[in-house]
C-alpha cells in the first residue's frame, strides 16, 4: 500500500497560522481548562493538612476529579478546535466548552486505555529487567531498551488518538487498534512530529521560564505557566493539522480506515 508521509514542519506552520488566526478562544480556553486542572491539584495538595479525615478525603476526591476532568477537557476542547479550524470552520464556544456526551466519555476511555498500556508495558519491563538482572546481569541493558522502545511505540501510536475518536467517531479500542496501524505506516513522520512539537513547545517555555526568573525572582513559575497555555493550543493545531493530512488516505480506506500493511 502506497502511503503519503506525514510533513510535520508543514503541520507546525500551518497550526501557528491558525493560532495567530484566531489567539482569543484558543487560549482563553487553554487558560480554562489548565486553571482546572490547576484547581484540582491545589485541593488535592490542600488536603494534606486538614485534621478531619473524612473532609480530607472528599476534598482529595473533588481535587482528583477535576484534576483529570481539566486534562480531558484540555484535549478533548483543543483536538475540537484543531479539526474544526483543519476543516476551514472557525471554533465556536460553545463547542470548546460543552460536554458532547458520548464522544466525551469515548475519548476519556481511550485515554485511560493510553496510560493503561503505558502501565504495562513499564511493568513488563521492569519485570524482564528484574529477571535478566538475576539471572544474566551482563544482558541487563537489553531489556529496559526493549521496554524503552515499547514504551515510544505505544505513544506515538496514540499520537492521533483525540482525532479517530472525535473526527472518525471509533471507539476506543478501535482507535487504539488504528493507531497502531497508523505507526505501521508512518512511524517515521510520527517521531518526527513528537520530536518537532517537543522542541517546539519546551524549549522557548523553558528559555522564557528562566529568563523571566534571571529578571525578577519569583517571576519564572508564572511565565512558565503562561507559556505552557499558550504553547497547548499550538500543539493540539499542529497535530490535527499533520492528522488532516492523512484523511484522504483514510476516507480511501473505508471506515475503517487503513489496513494492516502486506507489504
Amino acid at each position: 500500500m502506497l502511503t503519503t508521509p506525514l510533513q510535520p514542519r508543514r503541520a507546525l506552520g500551518r497550526g501557528l497560522a491558525l493560532l495567530r488566526r484566531h489567539p482569543l478562544p484558543l487560549l482563553g480556553f487553554s487558560a480554562a481548562a489548565w486553571g482546572l486542572h490547576g484547581l484540582g491539584w491545589a485541593l488535592v495538595t490542600a488536603a494534606d493538612p486538614l485534621p478531619s479525615a473524612v473532609l480530607g478525603a472528599l476534598l482529595r476526591g473533588v481535587g482528583i476529579v477535576l484534576y483529570g476532568g481539566g486534562l480531558l477537557w484540555l484535549v478533548e476542547g483543543l483536538s475540537r478546535a484543531g479539526l474544526a479550524l483543519a476543516a476551514d470552520q472557525r471554533p465556536h464556544w460553545r463547542e470548546l466548552y460543552r460536554w458532547h456526551g458520548r464522544s466525551s466519555r469515548r475519548l476519556a476511555w481511550g485515554l485511560l486505555n493510553l496510560v493503561a498500556a503505558l502501565a504495562f508495558t513499564a511493568l513488563v519491563g521492569f519485570v524482564g529487567w528484574s529477571l535478566v538482572v538475576f539471572l544474566l546481569p551482563a544482558l541487563s541493558p537489553l531489556p529496559a531498551l526493549l521496554a524503552l522502545l515499547g514504551f515510544a511505540a505505544v505513544g506515538l501510536s496514540q499520537v492521533f488518538n483525540p482525532c479517530l475518536v472525535l473526527e472518525r467517531q471509533l471507539s476506543p479500542s478501535q482507535a487504539f487498534r488504528q493507531g497502531f496501524v497508523l505507526l505501521e505506516h508512518h512511524w517515521a513522520g510520527l517521531l518526527q512530529l513528537v520530536v518537532l512539537l517537543a522542541l517546539a513547545s519546551s524549549v522557548p517555555t523553558l528559555l522564557l521560564g528562566l529568563l523571566a526568573e534571571a529578571l525578577v525572582a519569583g517571576l519564572g513559575v508564572p511565565v512558565t505557566v503562561a507559556a505552557v497555555v499558550a504553547a497547548s493550543p499550538l500543539v493540539a493545531l499542529s497535530t490535527t493539522c499533520a492528522y488532516g493530512q492523512l484523511l484522504p488516505e483514510l476516507a480511501a480506506d473505508g471506515p475503517n480506515g487503513l489496513k494492516r500493511s502486506d507489504r
